[in-house]
């Protein structure tokens, strides 16, 4: 049984989970190779395109090859995104990523992930000079097309490689001989003491016992203090005193010993009273792609394509107006804006779930378009977040210690539910308006926009019932 470079990782983040994937596939709990994850992996390829188009057209093509296996007798495999073959005998190894920087950090290694693929080569007879990773240029602009010279930057991270390959050997060595082993002691993982979004998609098989709601659900605890209670086997929330968490956790756990909400209704109160009607419940989709499909974009820079806007023109009006904008271009927002900016009004409260992405969008275009810097500037000072709400004006155990709108609609207003959706959140959005600005005008076209207008709509109508919701408290 080979050792690939994606064993490699998945070992250096949760060896007990790594062992289960390679001796008992049939038991291994994958988590959803979700469209996003998809998306990633395309755009590597594309960036790999240009990588092998820019490389291909200079002097000394000939010295370059792509997708070289290294297959050593002590069980690595590894394949080289691009080699080039050196004149005296040696060869540079270049990693392609679709990242704007080189990633360091533990849950993102590629540094160690290229020192494994120069032990393969090595170890399979190649002599490495020196290791390259290609990423791209985060302040690339795209200007008619894509340029790979000004796109791409080759770092070379030899240096970096050279501190980390002893101990990186002694890791594969780890981790070729847990592969091997016929049985290991399943009681439980490392990822136990991790935070629940570092968790491996195997925890629930090595940790069975722990309870739906737990520790993890506490919303930004560390890592020093889930170790504290793990040592001291408090996993439960009934064992967590109010006094051992900060602040904003004691409002979660407070909901949890409660087995209820806790509301603060001066917080829900003021909120509400610092509204001006109409109030327009705004939500904008939008588009970031490694490699920038339209003219004025950079690498990953999201591009607003979409938004779904419902009115609510006066507290005690219960009819709703409803605007929508949607093109199907691969294009800048300039005729967003403008559609926005002809329907959303000079006065009026602009209400946003985790206002900051809006807020964020609303300061790229500024920064795109400085004619419109003042409608968008107004925007920006009319909108207040909804979700503010539920950080400690009511907090439900039953969110999950989560203030997504995912998490807390189907507590509140059950009947929304977007189960069943063809595009279903966000991922889903952005897969499907590249779909559409491809697709030929016809009836497939139509089904996919009319699929994506109903889940924009549905985002905004979500806002609108759950602030009616903490309207009547």
């Amino acid at each position: 049984m080979n050792l690939s470079k994606t064993d490699f990782v998945h070992f250096i983040k949760c060896p007990k989970s790594f062992w289960l994937l390679k001796n008992r596939p049939d038991q291994y709990p994958h988590g959803e190779f979700s469209d996003f994850m998809k998306k990633i992996t395309s755009e590597g390829y594309e960036v790999e395109a240009h990588v092998q188009a820019l490389l291909r057209s200079q002097p000394d093509a000939d010295q370059f090859s792509f997708q070289t296996k290294f297959e050593p007798a002590s069980g690595l495999y590894a394949r080289g995104d691009v080699i080039r073959e050196n004149e005296n005998g040696t060869i540079n190894i270049y990693e392609v990523k679709s990242s704007t920087s080189v990633k360091r950090s533990p849950q993102q290694n590629q540094i160690k992930d290229i020192t494994f693929q120069k032990i393969a080569a090595e170890d399979a007879g190649w002599k490495v000079d020196k290791s390259f990773i290609i990423h791209l240029n985060n302040t690339y602009v795209r200007c008619e097309g894509i340029n790979p010279v000004e796109l791409l930057i080759f770092e070379d991270i030899s240096g970096e490689i050279a501190s980390i390959e002893a101990q990186t050997r002694v890791e594969i060595d780890t981790a070729l001989k847990m592969l091997v082993q016929p049985v290991i002691d399943e009681s439980s993982c490392d990822c136990i003491e991790l935070t629940k979004s570092n968790h491996c998609d195997a925890f629930d098989y090595f940790n069975p016992n722990i309870p739906k709601l737990s520790i993890y659900n506490l919303p930004r605890i560390s890592r020093a203090k889930l170790r504290t209670f793990i040592a001291d086997g408090r996993i439960d929330l009934d064992d967590i005193a109010l006094h051992e968490v900060t602040e904003k956790q004691a409002h979660v756990l407070r909901s949890a010993h409660l087995k209820e909400p806790v509301v603060d209704t001066t917080i829900i109160s003021d909120w509400f009273s610092r509204l001006e009607y109409p109030v327009y419940f705004l939500d904008y989709e939008t588009y970031a792609s490694a490699t920038p499909i339209v003219d004025g974009a950079r690498p990953h820079s999201p591009i607003p394509f979409q938004y779904s806007l419902h009115i609510k023109k006066s507290k005690d009006e219960a009819s709703l107006d409803h605007v929508e904008y949607l093109t199907d271009r691969a294009e800048m927002p300039i005729n967003m804006i403008e559609h926005l900016e002809k329907h959303i009004g000079d006065v009026g409260s602009v209400v946003s779930w985790h206002a900051s992405f809006e807020n964020t969008q609303n300061r790229s275009m500024m920064a795109i378009y400085p004619d419109k810097q003042g409608f968008l500037q107004r925007l920006m000072n009319r909108t207040v977040d909804l979700e503010d709400l539920f950080k400690e004006g009511y907090v439900d155990i039953n969110f999950q210690g989560s203030t997504s709108i995912k998490k807390v609609l189907p507590v509140l207003v059950p009947e929304l539910d977007y189960a069943g959706m063809k595009v279903a959140n966000g991922t889903d959005a952005m897969e499907a308006w590249q779909r559409l600005t491809r697709l030929p005008t016809g009836q497939a076209k139509d089904k996919l926009r009319k699929s994506m207008l109903e889940y924009c709509k549905l985002d905004t109508l979500a806002m609108v019932r759950i602030f009616e919701f903490l309207e009547k408290i």
